[in-house]
């Protein structure tokens, strides 16, 4: 899918502002990302089966609403698969931050090794996994969409393509340190924000 020119830069800044919802505020966000994630895409298969069964344009809205309920109540049920994928996407992205001045390969592989182990970790321990998945998730997500800004990086191309990510980061120095700093940070605040309101529970 191509993105129109014009709304690129609107579009980066959603992206922006979505990776810093992530890093400061993942944790807490998770389930409704989950779940506002599922009814989207209940809503177009909803919407879709509206139109192929020949429903005209009330029977498409209809399917949209059914879809969207039916989505978005299967994607709450499959919360623990979402933790996994969240603590597989933390391992995978920190392979392959980590391993980007290696062979291209070899960032790839270690990438979806840790991404599994930390899938698990995930599972097992499900505040601390989540918080540095989002932590670190939304952190390069920043990166990655503010250097189109400084440096025109074409952002959607590598989300299209993450087995590139390796070279861009081996091209941009500072991308894994800034990116680390930022997923620091973010998980700090989380941790903090999380001490706070259990603190002031009654």
């Amino acid at each position: 899918m191509e993105i129109d020119g014009e709304l690129y830069p609107w579009l980066t800044v959603a992206v922006l502002a979505w990776g810093l919802l992530d890093c400061f505020f993942g944790y807490r966000l998770f389930k409704l990302t989950l779940t506002l994630i599922g009814a989207l895409a209940g809503s177009i298969f909803g919407q879709a089966a509206g139109s192929e069964l020949g429903l005209g344009w009330p029977g498409e809205i209809g399917g949209m609403i059914v879809g969207a309920l039916l989505g978005a109540g299967l994607a709450y049920l499959l919360f623990l698969a979402g933790v996994f994928l969240a603590g597989f996407l933390f391992g995978l992205t920190l392979g392959i931050l980590l391993l980007a001045n290696w062979h291209q390969m070899v960032a790839q592989f270690g990438g979806l090794a840790l991404g599994v182990i930390g899938g698990i970790l995930a599972v097992k321990l499900q505040r601390v996994g989540l918080l540095l998945a989002t932590a670190l998730l939304g952190a390069f997500r920043v990166m990655l969409a503010g250097s189109y800004f400084t440096n025109r990086v074409d952002w959607y191309f590598y989300l299209q393509h993450p087995a590139h990510i390796p070279v861009l980061v081996d091209n941009n120095p500072w991308m894994l340190p800034a990116t680390l700093l930022l997923a620091a940070v973010g998980a700090a605040a989380q941790f903090e924000i999380g001490d706070s309101a259990a603190n002031n529970k009654p």
